[in-house]
């Protein structure tokens, strides 16, 4: 990597960076989730990453206005999914598999934000809305365009476009999973990591439903060795804040390089500590949160299987030469 290369990189992270090290770290996590989708994008093109740094704070803003309309919620995140899934047709569902569990974050999770008056949910005023709207379409923007100049030469290595009649399927298959789950997640737990049963959906499944069941086990492999890696990074760090960030943010780093270079079961073992410890708080919140991860990986996982297997032979009859 030549030096410019290298500044530029230092200039891209700095926002996140420099508020997740200073007492307004939940910001910084808003400014680094909204970085995430982005940066996906620029493996497609620049618009790609452009319409994802407008469509993730977007998409958190309606959410926020559904988080007490439980079947307005749930009809939400069926049409997300299922945009996620048509927009396969031109290969932008990758990007759509970060976008939409933001959404359930700001849906059904608690992301807070840090105000003047101190650090309070993002969802307790129209203030803090706004606030976590900024912040997240900030952390896209920048992505998009300084992250543009950096990856100018890069080749892009993100989804390949697939069939319409295959992103049709993908798209149903998507949008009731997610509107279902949201739906009975209302009423079944007010955990806070409840969105990461979402989280899971969105990940796991995939247009012809190739390797969604090899996804399904490795989902929840990778997702329970990062929990337990973010619980051990916590319990050795948490007097240590700044060097707990450093450590979420060199993570992060290692799941960009994977998402390039290795095969796809890499990527969470990497990415789940990072979030984990940027979103759900010190050591005490991270034991609960881990044991809350696993539940929900697993019951997502049980729930898509069924309707992975008949998918998959569905797209076997209709496709046999995409299979």
């Amino acid at each position: 990597m030549t030096a410019r290369r290298i500044a530029l990189a230092l200039v891209l992270v700095a926002p996140a960076v420099g508020l997740l090290l200073s007492p307004w770290r939940p910001d910084g996590t808003l400014v680094y989730l909204g970085m995430l989708p982005a940066g996906l994008g620029l493996l497609v093109d620049r618009r790609a990453a452009l319409t994802a740094s407008l469509l993730t704070p977007a998409s958190m803003l309606a959410a926020t206005a559904l988080r007490d309309l439980p079947l307005g919620a749930a009809l939400f995140m069926l049409v997300l999914g299922a945009a996620v899934g048509l927009s396969a047709a031109v290969g932008w569902h990758g990007i759509g598999s970060l976008v939409g569990p933001l959404a359930a974050f700001a849906l059904l999770g608690t992301p807070l934000v840090a105000l003047p008056s101190g650090t309070v949910s993002a969802v307790s005023s129209p203030a803090a809305v706004a606030t976590m709207t900024g912040l997240v379409a900030f952390g896209g923007l920048w992505t998009t365009f300084v992250g543009g100049v950096l990856a100018r030469n890069v080749r892009g290595t993100g989804p390949r476009p697939v069939p319409r009649p295959a992103s049709a399927y993908f798209g149903l298959t998507l949008g009731i999973l997610a509107g279902l789950i949201t739906y009975t997640v209302d009423d079944w737990t007010d955990a806070r990591n409840r969105w990461w049963l979402l989280l899971t959906v969105f990940v796991m499944i995939q247009p012809y439903f190739t390797g969604t069941l090899r996804r399904a086990g490795s989902r929840v492999v990778d997702v329970l060795a990062g929990t337990v890696l973010a619980a051990v990074v916590a319990h050795t760090l948490d007097e240590l804040p700044v060097v707990l960030v450093l450590v979420a943010l060199a993570l992060t780093g290692c799941a960009v390089r994977a998402l390039l270079r290795s095969p796809f079961w890499v990527v969470p073992l990497f990415l789940t500590p990072a979030v984990v410890l940027l979103t759900s708080g010190g050591e005490d919140v991270l034991v609960a949160a881990n044991v809350e991860h696993a539940v929900f990986i697993v019951a997502a996982s049980l729930a898509t299987v069924p309707i992975l297997v008949m998918g998959r032979r569905i797209m076997a009859v209709k496709a046999p030469n995409t299979s």
